[in-house]
């Protein structure tokens, strides 16, 4: 998962809510299990009760003997399904089984009391010789639990049932069964509960999707209107937002104004430099110009040509870093851009450098495209960006190597590149070059080490890109300045 997805809003949204809904979802389906088993004990043991009604009523008298007529129909009958096993014992108050399973384990209270423990039975003599039906209903409440046998759980029914003018005063019942069906009904309670719970889950997991995208479309709004804007425009926002980001507008628009007035200051404090430099390193080239005039000493005047070189690097370098003050992307808000046509601009630079490079003995040659190369941009930025890229090409070129600078027009967007037959930029320090101050180990020619930190600038304010790589038959350097495209 990508770095950007996890740091969206839906992203977090969703975890912290669907996350929270499949624990609920986990544990209501355990607790679902668990109602589901006392829901079908509760089914399944008045069932069992009914099965122990039908052993009752098969209960019969054969002189002094007591029987259960049970035949396998019926047995059939009381099983209920083919799932599970049935099981039933009547036994005597003594504690011996009269009918059904002999290894079904008797009831607690028989067994904890023992044969004989309960009240003596009246011998059927003792009657008035008729055989009374036996009571369909009985007067205590049949008792469950659920125990092993067999290696398999099942659960027991035991029941006491009165039998006057027989020869017991009460049987005791036990009704058994196994409980897969039970377990069964269970587990179809809980996948049911569980698969309702996860449909329900997915469709909160779609409305969230939706619910949070809309609740979101405000924040887009405004991104539409900040892009929306030209590059100096620093006026508050004024959208129709909604409460919860009414603080980040005010946060915006307090940003814009801040920066609004950091510009204002950095125009003085550029306007204020340029005097307040440029004047004292023009008088003292003057006082220069005198001295040599005035003083003819040999040694004096190779003093002055020496301090002469050096106020024109200064004056150099002051003008560049003025220039670079301008070219930032915080000076260059308020300047306007426009549609411009970049190889007209790179044409009437070419030319002003002309007489230069015929000085230093260099091939100067400038290639138009045949169609507009227009970009999106500001005029006196772009004549410096291409100035500096020339001037540093020229610095770095011995007498006979070749300047090109070139326009092309590639699917609508305009590129400018401008290569040298020179020294080169090696390849560990192509990047290093458009730092400010830094200077390439090729040369020991002088400069400033601004030029290309200049052109950076420029470029980044255009929104522009450059790519350094070596200039025809590895020799050189080619830069490429590849502008957007102007729609």
């Amino acid at each position: 998962m990508s770095r950007q997805w996890k740091k969206s809003i839906r992203y977090h949204l969703l975890i912290w809510l669907l996350v929270p809904l499949l624990s609920l979802a986990l544990v209501s389906t355990f607790a679902s299990y668990f109602l589901g088993l006392a829901l079908a004990r509760s089914i399944y043991d008045k069932q069992l009760a009914n099965s122990a009604d039908s052993v009752i009523a098969r209960i019969k008298t054969n002189g002094d003997k007591l029987t259960v007529d049970l035949p396998p129909a019926a047995l059939a009958i009381l099983k209920h399904n083919y799932q599970d096993d049935f099981y039933f014992q009547v036994i005597s108050p003594d504690g011996k089984v009269i009918s059904g399973d002999k290894l079904l384990p008797l009831p607690p209270s028989i067994d904890k009391n023992g044969p004989g423990s309960t009240t003596a039975s009246t011998s059927l003599s003792e009657a008035d010789g008729k055989k009374p039906p036996l009571p369909k209903k009985y007067d205590e409440e049949p008792s469950f639990r659920t125990i092993e046998f067999k290696g398999r759980e099942i659960r027991v029914m035991t029941l006491t049932v009165p039998t006057p003018d027989s020869l017991f005063d009460h049987l005791v019942i036990q009704a058994a069964e196994t409980r897969n069906t039970r377990k069964e009904l269970a587990n179809q309670i809980s996948i049911s509960i569980f698969l309702a719970q996860i449909a329900i889950i997915i469709c909160g997991a779609g409305a969230i999707w939706i619910g949070v995208g809309r609740g979101l479309r405000p924040l887009a709004n405004v991104e539409k209107a900040v892009q929306a804007r030209a590059a100096g425009d620093l006026s508050p926002l004024n959208v129709d937002e909604p409460v919860e980001i009414i603080s980040l507008i005010k946060a915006l628009n307090s940003l814009f104004k801040q920066l609004e007035n950091d510009i204002e200051l950095q125009k003085r404090f550029t306007s204020n430099a340029a005097h307040q430099l440029r004047t004292p390193l023009a008088v003292v080239t003057t006082y220069c110009d005198l001295v040599r005039k005035m003083v003819k000493d040999s040694e004096v005047q190779g003093v002055l040509g020496e301090l002469e070189a050096a106020i024109n690097r200064m004056s150099r370098m002051v003008n560049r870093l003025l220039v670079l003050a301008r070219s930032e992307p915080g000076a260059n808000a308020t300047k306007p851009f426009s549609k411009l046509e970049l190889s007209t601009i790179a044409s009437a630079v070419t030319a002003a450098h002309v007489p230069e490079a015929i000085r230093n003995k260099l091939e100067f040659e400038f290639l138009a495209p045949a169609e507009p190369a227009f970009v999106y941009g500001e005029q006196n930025g772009l004549e410096e960006l291409i100035s500096n890229l020339i001037e540093n090409s020229i610095l770095y070129s011995e007498p006979g190597d070749k300047i090109l600078v070139k326009i092309t027009v590639a699917a609508g967007q305009a590129l400018l590149a401008i290569e040298d037959s020179g020294c080169g930029i090696a390849e560990d320090e192509r990047e290093k070059v458009f730092e400010r101050f830094y200077r390439g180990t090729a040369t020991a020619k002088p400069g400033t080490g601004l030029g290309l930190a200049i052109v950076k600038e420029i470029a980044t304010s255009h929104k522009a890109t450059i790519a350094v790589e070596s200039g025809a038959n590895n020799k050189g350097t080619s830069i490429t300045i590849s502008f957007p495209k102007c729609g």
